[in-house]
């Protein structure tokens, strides 16, 4: 918790810095020189990394910070419209504790059943189901008639009641995988709950790691939290680790619409166990990355985006830290993203380096930013990171936290657009900020018991929006 305060406060401190530099240069200078830095690209095998950075340029004596975006891209190699796509290893980790009784529980299996009716026989299935124990219903098997039937038979008497231990139904999940045969199959575990973690392992730190020996061994872990109990930041930590997806449902008869998205995904799948590594050199540091899990091992910080899709792009904003405690120019080189294709491991590199200076003309610092890069960082990136940040104030009841920190946002940002002058900023100051201010105000208002459900419910609901927003790709 105390990390996270510390991040928040960092990335506030760098808007307040160049909200400073916006005031002194939109005062002394003319319209905002339109500027794009060079973008830096490599290839190896089917995918493509590039990068630019937003400004190339900070103040001495600031915090330092500044933005990378880095886009990975891979190839069209599939194309689904004629079933041409990966066969799929997919096992469903079901919660069946007493919270899930009636509509959530019968939704649940319905929609394994539709799922089991577009497998082929060349997909395998798994299920397992938890409560204050753990039973692994069926092992990984091919989607025959006579086994689709008995998985049938086995979905149909599922029953609700106990507790809730995620942890060994996730531990099972992840076994029913690795227990099997590899035959080449792309593998994924979808781990469903509805409720906190109260049996067996529940702690976070512990249950993500338990899903970070995915990168390792070639398969992801999605999780779908349901209704308005279950530990939110618990669920994404699990996906992020097991470079998977996390979805929240407010209404569980939208657990079918979830289960095809993750099997289309999975049958999707080109580049697997993607992760970036930025060297960190000369007192560099990477503070953030649309908010994906960063390692640091060694003198590399690590991101794992997750798997990408065929023809897909995904953009990470990387904020990144330097020393200003001199006029000096950084030399970021050497990252590169490595992932796995069709069993084999490719490396692609980029070779030039991003050219980052510390310097002390703060008009200097304005004339470097990338307008169109900035911009769509801000209704991307920065916008989204709030979004998450206000859902966290919502969840502990810091109403005046939660408006401050919208307040700040908007002084801050709105003193940037006055220099760079954006008009889809200019839009998502009024608009979104504006929505924000409402769902506080609303969610603070009524009896007690109300002010609770609401808490929950828009907490879960903003925090959701938030990470999927940062993580979008096309």
């Amino acid at each position: 918790m105390k990390k996270n305060r510390i991040k928040s406060l960092l990335l506030v401190g760098c808007l307040l810095t160049i909200t400073c530099t916006a005031i002194v240069y939109a005062s002394k200078s003319g319209p905002f020189r339109l500027w794009s830095p060079p973008v830096i690209s490599g290839k190896n095998g089917v995918v493509t990394l590039s990068g630019n950075l937003t400004q190339d340029k900070v103040l001495f004596g600031t915090d330092g910070m500044a933005a990378l975006a880095l886009t990975l891209t891979a190839d069209e190699v599939f194309d689904l419209n004629r079933g041409d796509a990966n066969h799929v290893d997919m096992v469903i980790v079901l919660d069946r504790s007493g919270s899930m009784n009636g509509k959530k529980i019968d939704d649940a299996k319905r929609a394994a059943l539709s799922l089991l009716s577009s497998l082929s026989a060349a997909d395998r299935f798994g299920l397992v189901t938890y409560s204050d124990g753990v039973q692994r219903c069926s092992g990984l098997i091919k989607i025959t008639p006579a086994n689709r039937k008995r998985l049938e038979t086995i979905i149909r008497s599922i029953a609700a009641g106990g507790g809730t231990n995620l942890g060994a139904g996730l531990q099972e999940g992840i076994e029913v995988l690795l227990s099997s045969r590899i035959n080449g199959n792309t593998r994924k575990v979808i781990l469903i709950s509805d409720g906190l973690a109260n049996r067996g392992i529940t702690d976070p730190t512990s249950l993500g790691n338990m899903a970070a020996i995915s990168m390792e061994k070639t398969f992801a872990v999605s999780t779908v939290g349901v209704g308005s109990d279950f530990n939110e930041q618990l669920m994404t930590r699990i996906a992020d680790r097991g470079a998977g997806n996390y979805y929240y449902l407010e209404n569980p008869n939208l657990f079918a619409e979830v289960f095809q998205k993750e099997f289309n995904n999975t049958r999707a799948a080109v580049a697997t166990s993607v992760e970036v590594r930025i060297p960190l050199t000369n007192g560099l540091s990477v503070v953030d990355g649309s908010g994906y899990p960063i390692q640091v091992k060694g003198n590399h910080a690590i991101v794992h985006p997750g798997n990408l899709l065929s023809g897909q792009s995904k953009k990470i904003f990387l904020t990144l830290r330097v020393p200003t405690h001199r006029e000096q120019t950084f030399a970021i080189k050497g990252i590169n993203a490595h992932y796995r294709y069709k069993d084999s491991s490719y490396t692609v590199n980029l070779d030039d380096a991003f050219q980052l200076a510390c310097v002390k003309d703060q008009q200097e610092v304005y004339s470097s930013i990338d307008k169109s890069e900035w911009e769509e960082k801000v209704v991307k990136e920065d916008i989204n990171r709030l979004r998450e940040e206000v859902a966290t104030d919502i969840k502990k009841g810091s109403k005046k936290s939660a408006l401050r920190r919208i307040e700040e946002y908007f002084q801050a940002q709105r003193s940037v657009n006055a220099v760079v002058a954006s008009p889809k900023v200019a839009t998502s100051l009024e608009k979104d900020l504006g929505g924000l201010r409402d769902m506080v105000e609303d969610t603070f208002q009524g009896a007690p018991q109300e002010v609770e459900q609401k808490q929950k419910k828009n907490s879960k609901a903003l925090q959701y929006e938030g990470y999927s927003g940062r993580r979008s790709g096309k």
